[in-house]
């Protein structure tokens, strides 16, 4: 497979490749010009096994602002920067050599053991919030059968697992390791993370399994991409409305970087892979629908709110949320002692 980068400046990173009746695209951006601490998205396809995993790593800035040195042209690197980094590549190298079955525990394993691997950086910071080498990661390793698509989400932190199917639209896959439930109160609030990849405390990579009929897509991003806006439908929006005005794979993802560097103050990375529809057109065809809902439910009514009056804001996220949440929650791993 030949996934070709194309640049857009140095701020900016897109990738695509169009396979038969598989669409996949990513994006990176950074903030802050050479000081991005998101990884490149990672997207491996097997196909001798139908199988294939995509993934999302973001270097933990707050928590991992110690430095670890410089490059050869003499750049300094956070241990965050770093850790992502790795993070990524132990990840492509236990799916490579375990396939879609692996055991997480032998990731989680993996990364403790590599994630500082020859490492000379000296700690200096300490505190409750400080790690070694912190990263999150939120990976959806998958096999492709005739009329579905199995997976196991993999992930630790606040980077999330996504599919989407063109009738329920997007649904999280990944519960952010936060002490806040609610998908609302998430964007309100930014909680600090109570889990993620680390060196030097315990942590855990979460699992959960899963299955989806054909067509659908399958989407992995860091909350750069779907942490500033201002109701989770609005991210789905925004994915679908760039969709619609996409010409080709890469056009689609030069319209999504452009419309999450406009609203996000983070760094951001997704990867997203589009199962069973043979061509984009037809990708536009099942989710116009959807694109139409979405508009006529959350994009008009919140873009008809004044900038000024927080009240109207508040009540509209609110009711937006309302209508929302019953399918992007569909799929959402429980908590103790919730039902469905």
């Amino acid at each position: 497979m030949e996934v070709q980068a194309s640049a857009r400046g140095p701020m900016a990173r897109l990738w695509q490749h169009v396979d038969g009746d598989i669409t996949a695209m990513s994006i990176w951006t950074e903030r802050i010009r050479g000081r991005g601490e998101d990884a490149d998205p990672l997207l491996l396809l097997h196909r001798p096994d139908s199988a294939g995993l995509i993934a999302v790593f973001d270097g933990v800035g707050g928590a991992g602002r110690s430095s670890a040195g410089r490059t050869a042209a003499g750049l300094p690197r956070t241990q965050a920067w770093v850790a992502a980094r790795r993070a990524r590549s132990i990840t492509e190298d236990w799916f490579v050599h375990n396939g879609p079955t692996g055991d997480p525990t032998t990731l989680a394993e993996a990364f403790a053991t590599h994630l500082a691997k020859g490492s000379t950086a000296q700690q200096r910071i300490r505190g409750s919030i400080h790690r070694e080498f912190p990263s999150t990661m939120a990976a959806i390793s998958f096999v492709r059968q005739r009329t579905e698509v199995r997976w196991n989400v993999l992930w630790a932190g606040d980077s999330r697992c996504y599919v989407a199917e063109p009738v329920a639209g997007l649904q999280q896959l990944s519960r952010d390791d936060v002490d806040v439930a609610d998908g609302l109160e998430l964007l309100v609030q930014d909680p600090p993370m109570t889990n993620m990849v680390c060196v030097g405390r315990d942590f855990r990579v979460n699992a959960m399994p899963g299955n989806a009929p054909l067509p659908c897509v399958l989407l992995c991003a860091t909350d750069g991409c779907f942490g500033y806006v201002d109701t989770p439908a609005l991210f789905e929006l925004l994915l679908w409305e760039t969709l619609e005005f996409a010409q080709d794979g890469r056009h689609w993802a030069a319209l999504l970087a452009d419309r999450i560097a406009s609203v996000t103050r983070d760094d951001a990375s997704l990867v997203l892979l589009a199962l069973g529809f043979p061509g984009l057109d037809v990708l536009k065809a099942s989710f116009r629908a959807r694109l139409n809902l979405l508009r006529a439910e959350h994009g008009r009514p919140m873009a008809a709110v004044p900038q000024a009056d927080r009240a109207a804001l508040v009540a509209a996220r609110e009711l937006s949320w309302q209508f929302y949440r019953r399918d992007y929650e569909r799929r959402l791993p429980l908590l103790d002692g919730d039902v469905r």
